[in-house]
């Protein structure tokens, strides 16, 4: 059996030991000198606090967003009755022909079409070299896909989107490319459905 010691009320205190009342333990006085007694542990806390952000913030690459706006405007030149009729119908329905360019700006056809435009494939910057011609386009393409946001226009027929890379000169690459591959695939396919 273990003798209990009896309760001392602080008077018999050892250097360095303070007493804190349960009554008056958060008023601003005792912290104030909590904060003091124990300050060379919280400059100590707030500086390696301090080191470790800028020290993060040093050794993070920065990334570079190149952003473009696009018109989605349905196609205004009617050869027959029947595309005129077609063009009565989209009128009417714009929102649904803005929201199908959003999802095609974004396909995987536009980014594997800008990749082959730009010879992402054959760029080490972006694709190790190791591989097969075919391998490097599909991963060049997956690159584009993975970096570029499109965002849906609200109201309006404006269509934004970005391209995210670490390098400025490649985001504004990519981003160009990808408005020039969307709208040649979109004049190829108002091509091919008028012959």
């Amino acid at each position: 059996q273990w003798p209990i010691a009896p309760y001392q009320d602080g008077r018999n205190l050892g250097a360095g030991q303070r007493s804190y009342s349960a009554a008056a333990i958060l008023d601003f006085p005792t912290l104030i000198r909590i904060i003091h007694h124990w300050r060379w542990l919280v400059v100590g806390a707030v500086g390696i606090g301090l080191a470790t952000a800028i020290l993060f913030s040093l050794l993070t690459r920065p990334v570079y967003r190149a952003s473009v706006i696009l018109e989605a405007n349905p196609p205004a030149v009617a050869i027959s009755d029947e595309q005129t009729r077609q063009q009565d119908s989209q009128a009417m329905n714009s929102y649904d022909f803005v929201a199908t360019q959003v999802g095609l700006l974004g396909s995987r056809a536009v980014a594997e079409r800008t990749a082959q435009e730009l010879n992402l494939a054959n760029n080490p910057d972006i694709v190790a070299q190791d591989t097969d011609a075919s391998q490097r386009l599909r991963t060049a393409a997956s690159v584009v896909e993975d970096g570029l946001h499109v965002t849906a226009p609200e109201q309006g027929q404006l269509i934004k989107f970005s391209f995210d890379s670490t390098s400025p000169q490649l985001a504004a690459l990519v981003a160009n490319g990808v408005a020039d591959s969307f709208i040649n695939t979109s004049l190829q396919r108002r091509y091919e459905a008028s012959a």
